[in-house]
């Protein structure tokens, strides 16, 4: 083909990875699959990886695909993100900035606003930064919880789970939230932009899922679930896992988890078509208030110099810089000779 010749990369690679995606898909149909329970199925199923272990889902079953009524609503929404840069990278560790913003919505109408929040951390590992930004964005949430009420909601930009590594510290402030929230009567929700769910035959669950609705539910809000049988999901999971379009316009499905304290009074699709409510023309299918908490949590190339300036000046005050300079000098130097 003309296309394989213009792609400047080993043919014999290529041509496995093709391989590979015509048994991800186009074979699927007829790959027999077992079920958690051990019966042979013709359907794949959901697989959850956590850590070392995978846990299967329910087989995949059209009739657990439904029309997702938006409900209107003029419950509170609170809403939180956090962004992460790298301050200085000093080879071993990296000296990190978080910025967190959090705010509270009446409809698309915002009726408090949190000002912006910094934090900085020295980060020896990629999973100490996640662990760190999931504290930080909890901890912020807490503060605020008080001010919500029966049938409000709090929604977070990340899975109601903490990964198995995770400090026990971390569980539990994960399961406080869930706990305070509860307690005010709210509704705890997770969106997650990106997902690493997958069908059994190897592809993308949401992806599997929303082919499935272009022929069942096409333009139209739809929801699935549920996902894994009830009490399936190891104590690391706050929440149910369903999947959703919350917008008829929109292009793009999500993973979204839903406090199982939350669903012991309230339904899936009633929860989903609240939160659905909230979505902005401008973006249609996500959640305005997590939108806008995730632009103002954004840290720019401009905000960032002045903030490695300040962090410098006040090495100098207390006499570390010395001893800091020559470890970013000799990290700097692929950026500084290499990346021109």
């Amino acid at each position: 083909m003309r296309q394989r010749a213009l792609l400047s990369v080993n043919q014999r690679d290529l041509m496995l990875v093709l391989d590979e995606l015509r048994r991800m898909y186009a074979e699927r149909s007829r790959a027999v699959q077992h079920a958690f329970s051990g019966e042979l199925l013709l359907r794949p199923y959901p697989v959850l990886r956590v850590g070392r272990e995978e846990v299967a889902g329910l087989p995949i079953r059209e009739e657990r695909m439904r029309y997702l009524e938006i409900v209107p609503h003029r419950k509170k929404i609170l809403a939180v993100d956090a962004s992460v840069k790298v301050l200085f990278d000093l080879g071993a560790s990296k000296v990190v900035v978080s910025k967190v913003a959090a705010g509270i919505w009446r409809g698309l109408s915002r009726i408090y606003a949190l000002d912006p929040l910094k934090r900085v951390k020295l980060a020896w590992s990629k999973e100490e930064v996640g662990e760190w930004l999931l504290r930080v964005e909890i901890e912020t949430v807490l503060k605020l919880v008080r001010r919500l009420g029966t049938g409000d909601y709090c929604l977070l930009d990340r899975s109601l789970s903490v990964p198995p590594p995770s400090k026990r510290t971390t569980r539990e402030v994960m399961d406080r939230l869930d706990r305070a929230v509860s307690a005010r009567g709210g509704i705890l929700v997770g969106i997650s932009k990106s997902s690493k769910l997958r069908v059994s035959t190897g592809e993308s669950l949401v992806g599997y899922l929303s082919r499935l609705a272009e022929r069942r539910l096409r333009g139209v809000p739809w929801t699935y679930y549920p996902v894994f049988k009830e009490g399936s999901l190891p104590p690391c999971f706050l929440g149910e896992i369903s999947v959703a379009k919350l917008g008829g316009d929109s292009e793009t499905a999500f993973r979204i988890d839903i406090s199982k304290r939350a669903l012991a009074a309230k339904s899936v699709d009633e929860i989903l078509g609240e939160v659905a409510f909230t979505q902005d023309s401008a973006t249609p299918g996500y959640p305005y208030p997590l939108k806008a908490v995730h632009l103002e949590s954004r840290i720019s190339e401009y905000e960032l110099e002045i903030d490695r300036a300040l962090f410098l000046d006040l090495l100098r005050e207390e006499g570390l810089y010395e001893y800091f300079a020559p470890d970013v000098d000799s990290t700097s130097f692929k950026e500084r000779c290499l990346w021109k």
